[in-house]
C-alpha cells in the first residue's frame, strides 16, 4: 500500500501527545517553572515531585556513554526538588531545608538533603553516581570479568602465528568460539558532607568531605616480552611485542577534605583553609596472557593443554595531597583594591615497586618514593584612575617541583630478553610566571575599548637527573608575549558590536644535547641526544610561533520580535622552525536568531561553521640524515622531506519553537530538532618516493574522512490538569552514523599481525524514546 504521497492531517496537539519528549537531555518540567520563577522563589518556594516512565528502543553504549540509557526497555522517571523553613514567605525565623533528586531512576541519578539557621549554622549530604559506558561491542578471547585484574585464555584456545600476514593468519573455530563481548564502563559513586558555622558577623567556618568510589574498567594496551621460549616447544619462542587489548580495572577510592576559615571586614577579607586528596587503588597490578608464538608450525596447538605467556602491568599507584590555601583582599579606597592567593601543596606517593616478574632486571631502589611540591601565588591590584578609566596590573606564580629522587633502571628490552636496557627516570619540574597589564577607557556613551599586554615565562627542569651533566630537555624554556586590543560599541539601543585582535610571540630556547629519559635505547649508557630527533624538529608545544587572533561580533534588535547575532572568530599560527609544525590557522563563523512570532510562542534557530587545519614537515632516514648520536653537531639534517596535512570540519544546525497558552493556558509545546557533521582527513605527500602511493608502500595519499553525522529531535508537551498537576509526555529520536578506519584493524584478518582482535565497531544508532511523567507542584 503507497500511503507516501496522501494527506495526512494531523494536529499540533495531537503529534505532541504521541511523540513529545520528558528525558534527562531536557529540564523536567517542574525543575523548568521553577527556574522561571527564581526570584519568586527566594521568598516563596517552589515545589515539586516528578514521576513517570520512560521507554528506550535499542540499545546504543555510545547514546547512553553519560545518560544511563545504555539498554533498551523502560526507565523510571524521578525528580523532586522541596524546599521550606520559617524563613520563607516572609516569616519571621532563619530556617530553611532543601531536598532534591534528579534522575532517579537512571544510573545518572543525583540525591542531597541541606538544612540552614541563616546567618548561624548549615549543613548537607549529597549523592550521585555517574556510569560512563565505553563500548558495547568489544570481544577478547580471555576469560576474566570486568573489574578484575586477570585475564587468561582458555587452557585449548592454542596459540597464533605472530609473524604471519594478517590474511594468512586465521583463527580456527575454536579460538573464534572462544571470544566474548563485553560491555565496558567506568561507574562512580560520589558521598558528600558539608557543615559550616557562624562565629560572628566577620567569621565562619566551611567544612566539606567527599568520598567517590569508582569501579569498572577502560580498555588498555598489553605488551608481551620477546625472546623467551614456550614450554615444551623446542626452539620455539612467544612473539616479541605481541598486542592484546584487556580491560584495565579502575578500583578506585577517594577521599578529598576542604576546610575553611573565613573572615570579613569593613574594607577586606581573608580565607585560610586546607584541601586533602587521598587516593588509593583496590589492586597493584592487573596480568594477562600472550599467545602469538614467534615462528610457524607445531607450537602448542589448538585443542591441546597450553601454559601461556603472563604479562603484567602497574595499575595507579596510592597517592596523597595535602594543600594549604590563603586568599584575600583589600580595598585601599573606593578606587583601588588589592586581591590575591597563595597556596603550597605537597603530593606523595610511595608504593612498592611489582617485584618477580622475568621483565624486571633490577631497580635501585623497592619504590619511587615520589614528592611533588606545589606553590601558586597571584595578584591583581585595579585602580580606577579617573571616571572613564579603569586600570589593572596582575601576576600569577605556578610552580611544580618533583622532588623525587632521579635513579637508572635497568630492564630487558621487549623485543629481546637476551638485550638489558638502561633508562633514567625524569622528576619533570616546571615553573610559569604571568604578568599582565591593562586599561579599560569609555570613549564615550556605550563605546569601550581595551588594551592589555601580556608576558608569560615557563622554565623546565629535573631535578637530580641520573645522567649527570646534561639536561634532561630539549626544550627547557618558553618565553611569550602577548598584545590585545577589544572595542565595544553599543552603536544604537538595538545594536551592539564587538572586535578584537591578539598578536602573540612566543620564543623557544632549545638544547640539542639533552639527553631524555626515553633516549639510548639497547644499551646501558643512554646518550642520544635531542630526544632521537632530527636537528631542526621541534614539537609544536614548544616551538617558537607567532599568532594572529581575530574576533568580531553583533548583536541586532531588529524588532521587538526579532533578535539577530553573529559573530565569527580567526587564528592564524606560523612556527619558526625548520621541522615540526609549520602553520595551521582556525575559523568559526556562528548565527542565531530569535523569533517572538505570538505572546507565548517563539522560534530559535541557530548554524555554525568551523575548520582547523595543521601543516606539517618532517624527514625520512636516507641520503646520509642521521637522528642518533652522541652530539647534536653529529647529527645530519635529513634531506628526504615529506608533509602532511591535518584537516577538520565541523557544520551544525539547530531550530528550537515553543509555544505555551493552547487550550485555555493548559498546554505548551516544545520542539527541538538539531544537525552536525564533523569530519577529518590526513594527506601526507612524500615526494622523494615515487611508488609512495601503491598498495604494496602506501606511505602517502589521503586517508578516509573520519565522520560523525548526528541528528536528534525533540518533542515535549506540557498539560496542566489542574492548579497543582501537570501531565508532562515526550518523544525523543536520537540518530548517529560515525566512519572512523581506525576500527578496520581491530577486525579479524585485518589486524596487524601480533594483535589480538576485539572487532570493535565505529559507533552508530537510532534511538527513539517516549516518555509520559505526572509533575505535582506545591
Amino acid at each position: 500500500m503507497n500511503t507516501r504521497n496522501e494527506k495526512i492531517r494531523v494536529s499540533i496537539l495531537a503529534l505532541a501527545v504521541q511523540a513529545a519528549l520528558i528525558t534527562m537531555f531536557a529540564l523536567p518540567a517542574g525543575a523548568d517553572d521553577a527556574a522561571n520563577a527564581e526570584a519568586e522563589s527566594l521568598k516563596r518556594p517552589t515545589n515539586y515531585v516528578e514521576i513517570g516512565a520512560m521507554n528506550v528502543v535499542h540499545d546504543s553504549a555510545k547514546f547512553g556513554e553519560y545518560n544511563g540509557l545504555n539498554d533498551s526497555g523502560v526507565y523510571a522517571i524521578g525528580n523532586f526538588d522541596v524546599r521550606g523553613g520559617d524563613a520563607y514567605d516572609e516569616g519571621e525565623g532563619t530556617m530553611r531545608y532543601e531536598a532534591k533528586g534528579i534522575n532517579l531512576g537512571t544510573t545518572s541519578r543525583t540525591l542531597g538533603a541541606s538544612a540552614e539557621n541563616q546567618g548561624k549554622w548549615k549543613a548537607g549530604v549529597g549523592y550521585d553516581e555517574l556510569r560512563h559506558y565505553l563500548s558495547d561491542s568489544y570481544q577478547t578471547p580471555q576469560q576474566g570479568s570486568m573489574g578484575g585484574n586477570n585475564f587468561k585464555f582458555p587452557a585449548n584456545f592454542g596459540t597464533i602465528n605472530g609473524n604471519a600476514a594478517p590474511s594468512a593468519r586465521v583463527l580456527n573455530a575454536t579460538q573464534l568460539g572462544a571470544f566474548d563481548q563485553k560491555d565496558v564502563y567506568t561507574e562512580r559513586k560520589n558521598s558528600s558532607f558539608s557543615a559550616g558555622y557562624t562565629f560572628t558577623p566577620q567569621l565562619s567556618l566551611d567544612f566539606d568531605f567527599n568520598h567517590l568510589d569508582q569501579d569498572g574498567a577502560k580498555l588498555l594496551g598489553t605488551s608481551s616480552l620477546g625472546g623467551v621460549r614456550i614450554p615444551g616447544a623446542g626452539a620455539n619462542l612467544w612473539r616479541a611485542e605481541g598486542v592484546n587489548i584487556i580491560m584495565n580495572p579502575t578500583n578506585y577510592k577517594t577521599d578529598t577534605v576542604n576546610l575553611a576559615l573565613n573572615w570579613v571586614g569593613d574594607k577586606g577579607h581573608l580565607t585560610a583553609g586546607y584541601f586533602g586528596s587521598f587516593f588509593s587503588d583496590g589492586y597493584d597490578s592487573v596480568s594477562s596472557q600472550n599467545a602469538f608464538r614467534q615462528q610457524a608450525g607445531g607450537a602448542c596447538a589448538s585443542g591441546g593443554s597450553c601454559t601461556y605467556q603472563t604479562t603484567v602491568m602497574s595499575t595507579a599507584p596510592d597517592n596523597s595531597l595535602n594543600q594549604f590555601n590563603l586568599t584575600g583582599g583589600y580595598a585601599f579606597s573606593p578606587a583601588t583594591k588589592l586581591a590575591g592567593g597563595f597556596s603550597y601543596g605537597r603530593n606523595t606517593q610511595d608504593n612498592s615497586y611489582i617485584s618477580g616478574q622475568p621483565e624486571i632486571v633490577s631497580a635501585p631502589n623497592s619504590s619511587l618514593d615520589g614528592k611533588v611540591i606545589t606553590t601558586h601565588a597571584d595578584l591583581k591590584l585595579t585602580h580606577q584612575a579617573m571616571k572613564d578609566l579603569m586600570l589593572t596590573a596582575g601576576f600569577k606564580y605556578n610552580e611544580r617541583d618533583n622532588q623525587s629522587d632521579s635513579d637508572m633502571y635497568r630492564y630487558y628490552a621487549i623485543n629481546n630478553i637476551s638485550v638489558v636496557d638502561a633508562a633514567p627516570n625524569a622528576p619533570y619540574s616546571n615553573r610559569k610566571t604571568q604578568y599582565e597589564l591593562a586599561a579599560d577607557y569609555r570613549l564615550s556613551k556605550g563605546q569601550n575599548v581595551r588594551l592589555s599586554y601580556e608576558r608569560e615565562n615557563i622554565q623546565r627542569w629535573c631535578d637530580s637527573y641520573a645522567i649527570s651533566g646534561v639536561n634532561c630537555l630539549v626544550n627547557p624554556k618558553n618565553d611569550e608575549d602577548r598584545y590585545s586590543i577589544g572595542y565595544r560599541l553599543k552603536a544604537r539601543e538595538d545594536v551592539n558590536f564587538n572586535a578584537g585582535y591578539t598578536y602573540a610571540n612566543r620564543r623557544a630556547d632549545s638544547q640539542g644535547n639533552a639527553v631524555t629519559p626515553l633516549a639510548g635505547l639497547d644499551t646501558l649508557t643512554p646518550d642520544d641526544v635531542n630526544a632521537q630527533d632530527y636537528p631542526g624538529f621541534v614539537a609544536y608545544p614548544y616551538g617558537s610561533r607567532k599568532e594572529h587572533l581575530v574576533k568580531a561580533g553583533v548583536n541586532w534588535q531588529a524588532t521587538e520580535k526579532l533578535d539577530l547575532g553573529l559573530n565569527g572568530r580567526y587564528v592564524h599560527d606560523v612556527y619558526d622552525e625548520t621541522l615540526g609544525v609549520q602553520n595551521s590557522h582556525t575559523w568559526g563563523v556562528n548565527l542565531d536568531a530569535t523569533y517572538a512570532y505570538a505572546e507565548k510562542g517563539t522560534i530559535s534557530a541557530y548554524a555554525s561553521w568551523q575548520e582547523s587545519e595543521r601543516e606539517l614537515k618532517s624527514g625520512a632516514a636516507g641520503n646520509g640524515a642521521v637522528n642518533a648520536a652522541e652530539s647534536y653537531g653529529d647529527l645530519v639534517a635529513p634531506t628526504n622531506i615529506w608533509t602532511n596535512t591535518l584537516d577538520d570540519k565541523g557544520e551544525a544546525i539547530g531550530l528550537i519553537a515553543k509555544h505555551g497558552g493552547l487550550m485555555g493556558g493548559k498546554l505548551e509545546l516544545i520542539g527541538d530538532v538539531s544537525y552536525s557533521l564533523d569530519k577529518s582527513y590526513y594527506s601526507t605527500k612524500v615526494p622523494f618516493q615515487a611508488n609512495c602511493g601503491t598498495p604494496a608502500v602506501l606511505t602517502c595519499g589521503s586517508t578516509p574522512d573520519i565522520k560523525n553525522r548526528f541528528i536528534t529531535l525533540k518533542l515535549t508537551g506540557n498539560y496542566q490538569v489542574n492548579k497543582n498537576g501537570k501531565v508532562a509526555v515526550g518523544y525523543l529520536y536520537s540518530k548517529l552514523d560515525s566512519s572512523d578506519y581506525y576500527y578496520n584493524g581491530l577486525e579479524y584478518g585485518y589486524t596487524p599481525n601480533r594483535v589480538m582482535p576485539t572487532n570493535e565497531q565505529a559507533p552508530d544508532y537510532s534511538v527513539n524514546v517516549l516518555t509520559a511523567s505526572y509533575i505535582y507542584s506545591f
